[in-house]
């Protein structure tokens, strides 16, 4: 049974990594009534700001608001926000503050290992409800190599990435345990996209319930369509610009809800083997020692998760 709406206002984090389903899961969540959902707050931020220390990806993405405009192309963005003169400060005092008039939830995805690669612990808001979405680290790592070939198909120029890059699980368990040291989160709830995938009523249900989040099956399903980035999330209006020019969630925006793969792509051998084929083998290599490494991490954050038997 779902439970009854929260008698105040609700704010909740989901901490995830990228290719992981979180951005269908934060589709799914724009869809509880009065919600105002964040797409990426912290790295979108650290994209677009002139203020802030960004990502590898920063200097790419500038480039490229620049080869679309500029700055009269991103004024022209209606929906969203200017992130070029923002910083961290402004963020956390944005989250914190409170919801508009006829809103009772805030609702955040955001990357996890974000905050540890750029020590922004202390810009973490006060007054959250922190959850955690994880995936197969073979998975995600295996979607973002093929990310990658794809936007190289399409001559997008692609950053040299920091060694610790894939040091997601790792990053992601610092973050916990941050939380719960500060008294930021005494009980975080833990859901693995698999386990989404392979029951996503139950599942999601069982995440509400949890959080505090009124469920309905409308929840499940969500229209198709980018207008719930582009006129519906809070983001950058420059991720709005480049999203647009470059397409990288074509697949997402597709989607209607939580629907398995016809194949498991974690359990094919053929479909690694195809992609190892497309990449340097040294690449080859340092894939299995990833792959290898994050799984230490990742079977600890799975082993709390939560389980519909629970």
């Amino acid at each position: 049974m779902a439970v009854e709406p929260p008698t105040g206002p609700l704010k909740v984090l989901l901490w995830t990594t990228g290719r992981s389903l979180s951005n269908a899961f934060l589709q799914c969540m724009t869809y509880v009534p009065d919600t105002i959902a964040w797409h990426e707050p912290y790295s979108q931020l650290g994209k677009f700001s002139n203020v802030v220390e960004g990502p590898a990806v920063s200097k790419t993405v500038q480039e490229l608001v620049k080869t679309l405009g500029g700055a009269s192309a991103v004024a022209k963005i209606e929906s969203g926000y200017d992130a070029s003169d923002k910083d961290y400060d402004w963020l956390k005092e944005q989250l914190e503050s409170d919801l508009p008039d006829g809103k009772r939830m805030l609702f955040a995805k955001a990357h996890g290992a974000y905050i540890r690669r750029f020590s922004l612990f202390d810009k973490l808001p006060q007054g959250f409800r922190h959850t955690f979405l994880i995936r197969n680290p073979k998975a995600t790592i295996m979607s973002k190599l093929k990310m990658s070939l794809k936007l190289q198909a399409r001559s997008v120029k692609l950053p040299e990435l920091p060694r610790d890059q894939f040091r997601i699980y790792e990053y992601l368990i610092e973050l916990l345990k941050y939380l719960k040291a500060e008294g930021l989160e005494s009980r975080p709830i833990i859901i693995d996209a698999d386990d989404l995938l392979a029951n996503p009523k139950e599942m999601l249900e069982a995440y509400c319930n949890e959080v505090g989040i009124p469920f309905t099956e409308d929840l499940l399903t969500w229209p198709a369509g980018d207008d719930v980035m582009t006129k519906i999330w809070m983001v950058p209006k420059q991720t709005i610009l480049t999203y647009r020019a470059v397409g990288v969630h074509d697949g997402t925006f597709a989607s209607t809800g939580f629907h398995k793969p016809p194949t498991t792509t974690v359990d094919s051998s053929s479909a690694e083997d195809e992609l190892m084929k497309q990449i340097p083998p040294i690449l080859a290599q340092v894939f299995k020692g990833m792959v290898d490494r994050e799984y230490t991490y990742y079977e600890e954050l799975y082993a709390e998760r939560l389980t519909l038997n629970k």
